[in-house]
């Protein structure tokens, strides 16, 4: 209980915190004296501007309570240049006749966020706008990595054909070992002759750079080992396009449907040999018996 009367709590508090002498007044004197204003020292003590104006009226009741007044307090003091022990006992003096425990925290009186102008909550349109971004940049990501992750399925190369003894048709254009090639060329089928063409590409003796289009859209591209066949079967309306060194023209033997093609060697102007092979067109290149 406060042993003080009434008439006591009034005179300790006209002492402590009113008139010109109160601890407010002196404060905004020694801050008006150094020439510094309001928005100046809430920059420079980063305690919002309606907080140092309570301090000024000695309005304690509009701070957040406990110690952070008391740090206000001081805070306040050491930027004007005032006693920083005498402003916290005259603070203190005051917070007691006023009935209050001053270095108590604050409950529910004030929230203590941050303690500038103006209220620094980030906008719910902001939140949004950075939440869908980055959903976007998610999005993408696992996008990107579906698509690399469907072309390298893609491009892998696909498990070679068992061995049967016999010539089985390669349709993701294939290498076959060596073991696998018919030991000469065989008679044309005719329901291939019908359907479309099979296309057979070999290096003889020698590694051959061979690069593949079907339909002006890549097939494959690289060296065709020693001895090594490529096999590639064209439906009735596609279109082969073979290119090779010109170096490498005798190393190289093509059949389309089992008959060989007589290989030409005639770049052209072009920095390799390309052989286009239709079915409609493909009987001029093949070599006469």
């Amino acid at each position: 209980m406060n042993p003080k009367t009434p008439d006591q709590n009034s005179e300790e508090l006209a002492r402590a915190g009113g008139g010109e002498s109160s601890l407010g007044a002196r404060l905004r004197q020694a801050r008006e004296a150094r020439g510094v204003s309001l928005r100046e020292l809430s920059d420079q003590t980063r305690i919002a501007r309606r907080y140092l104006e309570a301090i000024e009226s000695d309005d304690y009741k509009e701070l957040p309570g406990g110690i952070f007044n008391r740090s206000f307090i001081k805070a306040y003091a050491k930027a004007v240049g005032f006693n920083e022990a005498e402003a916290v006992s005259a603070y203190m003096e005051v917070a007691r006749a006023q009935g209050e425990a001053p270095d108590e925290l604050p409950t529910s009186r004030q929230s203590s966020r941050i303690y500038m102008d103006g209220d620094t909550a980030r906008s719910p349109i902001i939140t949004a706008l950075l939440s869908f971004v980055i959903l976007a940049i998610i999005s993408l990501g696992i996008y990107a990595g579906l698509h690399y992750y469907q072309r390298r399925t893609a491009d892998a190369p696909a498990t070679p054909p068992t061995s049967t003894g016999t010539n089985v048709p390669v349709t993701n254009d294939q290498t076959l070992p060596a073991q696998q090639q018919p030991a000469a060329p065989v008679s044309p089928d005719p329901a291939a002759a019908t359907s479309g063409l099979n296309v057979q590409i070999k290096a003889k003796g020698e590694e051959v750079w061979v690069r593949t289009r079907v339909d002006d859209k890549p097939k494959s591209e690289g060296n065709i080992s020693a001895d090594q066949t490529r096999e590639i079967v064209l439906a009735p309306t596609e279109r082969l396009s073979v290119q090779y060194s010109k170096s490498r023209a005798k190393s190289l033997e093509i059949t389309i449907n089992g008959r060989p093609v007589l290989i030409p060697t005639d770049a052209k102007g072009k920095p390799y040999v390309e052989l286009v092979i239709t079915k409609d067109g493909y009987e001029q290149l093949l070599q006469q018996p």
